[in-house]
């Protein structure tokens, strides 16, 4: 009987996504989910910086973890996502406006995550502080941990022209506010 006809009978099992493998033994099978699990922990990577570089470290990391609670529940509607760093990123700005309904909002603070150890200036971050939300992602994103702006579009959910904006005027603002141009 096939997983379909399994599907049809047992109403337990609708809506499962049933994959084929064609492993022979756990080993093989270990193998495969190791390497789902090295995509998980690399698209973690990234809505964790996207989250900090908007919200900040406490907000952008607690972001981050429900991102990821979600992630790891839902893997299965995960795999059907065509850019799942764009999705958790949303999926953590909802937790934190659910959040922030209840609660003041936390300044927004720049420190060293445990795996990003970056000497900072005081001054840079706190003119990073006054910039919008979307050009911050994008400047910090960008220049500071190197992505493409194809991919900051996918987090933004806006077009790569928007990055393009988002980056120029950022970084014009942000030599403003740190006195390099009139």
């Amino acid at each position: 009987m096939s997983a379909r006809d399994d599907a049809r009978i047992d109403p337990m099992l609708l809506g499962t996504r049933f994959e084929v493998t064609h492993a022979t033994d756990d080993a093989d099978r270990d193998a495969a989910r190791r390497t789902t699990d090295a995509e998980l922990l690399e698209i973690e990577r990234a809505v964790r910086r996207a989250l900090v570089a908007r919200n900040g470290v406490d907000l952008g990391c607690e972001a981050a973890a429900e991102a990821m609670a979600w992630a790891i529940e839902h893997r299965d509607r995960l795999d059907l996502i065509d850019q799942p760093v764009g999705y958790l990123y949303r999926v953590g700005q909802s937790a934190l406006r659910r959040q922030r309904r209840w609660a003041r909002p936390a300044p927004v603070r720049f420190e060293a995550a445990g795996d990003d150890p970056t000497p900072f200036d005081r001054g840079l971050f706190d003119a990073l502080t006054r910039l919008p939300h979307d050009q911050r992602v994008a400047v910090v994103m960008v220049h500071c941990y190197g992505y493409r702006y194809r991919d900051v579009a996918g987090v933004l959910g806006v077009s790569e022209a928007a990055v393009t904006n988002h980056v120029h005027r950022g970084l014009t603002r942000l030599r403003i506010l740190l006195g390099d141009l009139p």
